[in-house]
């Protein structure tokens, strides 16, 4: 976005049998192959959301405990210590997990808390308690103006400064406390101009990938030991006009979200190859779902479905990932936020819901959180919605 989820045997012999019947059915008639994505683990157990504020007056992160069922209820405010920007801020991941132990996927964790604080230029670690409360333990300089993004792979973090037109990297103590590694200082392309969005590490850690939306390249930058950057920035033209969120499957490829210029009807979504080069190869690309202003991405953890959110169409689209990258549009509407604007969204740890930050009309109006349940086919259903955000709160997770 620019400017602005019976007991007995013959019973159980009973179940199978209409459970083979049901599949054999499904074959014969085409039902989608959206009920294949359906996430291989089911754990319904209770969690918790987070969701970052941005305010100038002190920027705070809301915790929200998620019952079985995927609904919400508010449990605690907790002070980062830093301030925001108290605007709008078109990033994503401002605010993930990570976890103290090396070689995790980076946002997957669930011990440690990592929060951009825009207005001060500088990041906050918390402590994620047994209870999923939270305990600040460390706040450090971003190494640059406006950071808006952090990405996490066992104890190296890299923060991307969106003002200043730099990534700068940090090692994680176990205690969550942040060192800046001398030397990991990198500039973007193009710099300050770039409007850069996400970074966010590969799922082996040896690259980063940044996205610029103004200047519609995607760059790399291999890591080497220690975390410090080897090579980089790595210029890759995006396949589409103005690349922004991105996530990647298990497999390691890179999906990218297209807003193109918030043109109406060109919202998309490419599939890349990350080669050991740095460079990108596309595997999809700019498959379009139709929609307006397509900015985040998520992807459930068996890697099957994608979730984008439509900015100005209000709305979210869903995509079949196959297992080499290839995307299929699944629905161009799988929720409709009744006209306002879908931003940030974050998958439960099973992802059996999905919840979405949603801005409610033009600046200074509050926002809301909403819950969906990701249904067999890929349809969202609206579970519930949480007001009491503020105007100009950025950054969502979930557990």
């Amino acid at each position: 976005m620019q400017g602005m989820t019976i007991g007995g045997t013959r019973a159980r012999r009973l179940t199978l049998t209409l459970v083979l019947a049901l599949c054999a059915l499904a074959t014969a008639v085409g039902i989608p192959a959206a009920a294949q994505a359906q996430p291989d683990n089911d754990r319904s157990g209770p969690g918790t959301v987070w969701a970052m504020t941005n305010e100038t007056a002190g920027n705070r992160v809301l915790t929200y405990a998620r019952a079985a069922d995927g609904t919400l209820t508010e449990r605690g405010s907790f002070s980062t210590g830093g301030t925001g920007s108290g605007g709008f801020e078109g990033s994503s991941n401002g605010l993930i997990l990570g976890e103290q132990s090396p070689g995790n996927l980076g946002n997957r964790g669930n011990h440690l808390l990592f929060a951009t604080n825009t207005g001060s230029g500088d990041v906050s670690v918390f402590r994620v308690r047994p209870d999923d409360t939270l305990e600040l333990v460390e706040r450090e300089g971003s190494g640059g103006l406006e950071p808006i993004s952090i990405t996490v792979h066992g104890n190296i973090a890299y923060v991307l400064n969106n003002v200043s037109g730099n990534i700068q990297g940090f090692t994680v103590a176990g205690n969550g406390e942040l060192t800046p590694i001398p030397g990991s200082s990198r500039p973007v392309t193009g710099g300050g101009l770039a409007d850069v969005a996400q970074i966010a590490f590969t799922p082996g850690g040896d690259t980063l990938v940044v996205t610029g939306k103004n200047t519609n390249v995607i760059d790399t930058y291999l890591v080497g030991r220690g975390g410090v950057v080897t090579a980089g920035p790595i210029p890759n033209r995006a396949n589409g006009i103005t690349p922004f969120g991105m996530a990647f499957t298990q497999r390691g490829q890179l999906l990218t979200t297209e807003g193109h210029l918030t043109t109406q009807g060109l919202g998309a979504v490419s599939s890349y190859d990350v080669e050991k080069d740095g460079t990108l190869k596309v595997i999809s690309g700019t498959v379009r779902n139709f929609r307006s202003d397509t900015c985040w991405v998520v992807i459930s953890d068996n890697g099957k479905l994608a979730y984008v959110t439509n900015v100005t169409s209000g709305d979210i689209s869903s995509y079949r990932v196959e297992p080499d990258g290839t995307l299929v549009l699944l629905q161009s509407i799988a929720a409709d936020t009744g006209g306002l604007f879908p931003i940030d969204e974050a998958l439960s740890g099973n992802s059996k819901y999905l919840y979405a930050r949603v801005l409610n009309g033009p600046t200074g109006l509050p926002g809301t959180i909403r819950a969906y349940r990701v249904e067999q086919d890929g349809m969202l259903t609206l579970l519930q919605t949480v007001p009491g955000l503020p105007p100009g709160a950025i950054g969502l997770a979930a557990k």
